[in-house]
């Protein structure tokens, strides 16, 4: 096999050039879209309705256990709340750690109306008694890829559910697999003989999102905080833009040692953990004692 990189003609992209390279790669014979999210959902839907009926020739492979839908469900979207952010913050590391691992669906899978038209457009093509040339499988891990010739690529394949392995040739991939989290390591490197770490080697960051340093730099009343850095201290929520407002007030609160963003004490109908916390209801919602009036004569 020729390495990916040594033979630049045939189209392996990642999701996010899929728009400016979507003309190459509809004129491929055949596409193999890797990774179950949305974007790989979306390419993969937009390319089955590009191709001819009973000759889509696509494949569709991802590592998830199953195209699973984004759990978006009311209660299920209060894991994106501050009341779980401290909940989560205050478990053991193992316990965090391994939350995160099985929380994907919080915000790795796949929205339902995409599925739904996923299906529909796969189901429209038996409709007339064919079957579409689209090939669906979860649980698949791609181990090694490498350049069949100038126009073909070869895919080694496992199924980790039944142990088995195969091998796949097509003519393009697309690489719906995300993005790697940039380590902040370099940045801080200057504060590693300061810096205090988990049993993992990450940065702690105590619940004010600040990095936990050594009391000689933190007695001297200086800290550093961090936003969208501790996914493993921090939960799901670390990186969703619904809870930058919260995470800012928080920042700026104990920065100034009062309080000129006032911060509910509650946000979430869910009790996580034994032991509940009584909800402060805000001042605008208390119920006013009205005063009588009194009649002057």
């Amino acid at each position: 096999l020729i390495p990916l990189v040594d033979a630049p003609g045939v189209p392996v992209i990642h999701a996010a050039d899929y728009l400016d390279e979507r003309d190459r790669l509809l004129a491929a014979g055949h596409i193999t879209v890797i990774g179950a999210g949305q974007s790989g959902a979306e390419i993969f839907l937009d390319l089955l309705r590009t191709r001819p009926e009973g000759r889509e020739r696509i494949h569709w492979l991802a590592r998830t256990e199953a195209f699973a839908p984004m759990e978006y469900s009311k209660l299920g979207l209060e894991h994106f709340t501050p009341d779980y952010t401290r909940y989560f913050h205050a478990l053991t590391e193992p316990t965090r750690d391994r939350l995160v691992a099985t929380q994907w669906q919080l915000h790795k899978g796949i929205a339902a109306p995409t599925l739904a038209a996923i299906h529909e457009e796969l189901y429209h093509r038996t409709l007339h008694g064919g079957w579409p040339d689209a090939v669906l499988t979860p649980g698949v891990l791609v181990r090694t890829a490498g350049r069949l010739s100038s126009t073909q690529i070869e895919l080694h394949l496992e199924h980790l559910q039944q142990g088995t392995r195969s091998r796949l040739t097509t003519d393009a991939v697309v690489l719906a697999t995300g993005y790697r989290e940039r380590p902040v390591d370099r940045i801080l490197a200057g504060l590693d003989p300061y810096m205090r770490r988990d049993n993992s080697e990450r940065p702690r960051v105590d619940d004010r999102f600040r990095l936990i340093l050594d009391p000689s730099i933190t007695g001297s009343g200086c800290h550093i905080y961090v936003q969208n850095a501790a996914l493993h201290a921090h939960g799901v929520g670390t990186p969703d833009l619904g809870l930058a407002a919260w995470r800012s007030a928080t920042i700026l609160n104990t920065l100034t040692g009062k309080e000129p963003y006032p911060l509910p004490d509650r946000t979430a109908f869910t009790t996580f953990g034994l032991t509940p916390r009584q909800p402060q209801v805000p001042p605008a919602h208390q119920e006013r004692t009205l005063t009588p009036l009194t009649d002057h004569k």
